[in-house]
């Protein structure tokens, strides 16, 4: 029976020992795309460094060094052409 090898925490094996809310460059590391906290399960972090680093977020963010929400962008232009609607003289006479 094989033993499985213990997960190591991307964190400590950076040897990061203080999670810095001023860090942006490291903390946009641990979002998503919509600026979500990536879950422990993805990122492979331990619980205690999820829990500096959602509160290090959460201060970026209070502090309006990290943006809450991406501003998602729908194109205004018209996706097709507008329809003109012609009158046919004939129908208009009936």
């Amino acid at each position: 029976m094989a033993v499985a090898k213990k997960k190591v925490c991307p964190i400590d094996e950076a040897g990061v020992t203080h999670i810095d809310y001023k860090d942006t460059v490291f903390l946009k590391k641990y979002l998503t795309k919509f600026n979500r906290i990536i879950p422990r399960y993805y990122s492979g972090t331990s619980l205690r460094n999820q829990k500096k680093l959602a509160v290090a977020v959460k201060r970026a963010r209070y502090m309006a060094l990290l943006p809450y929400v991406l501003e998602v962008r729908v194109s205004s232009a018209p996706t097709t052409a507008p329809r003109t609607v012609e009158i046919d003289e004939v129908a208009t006479a009936v």
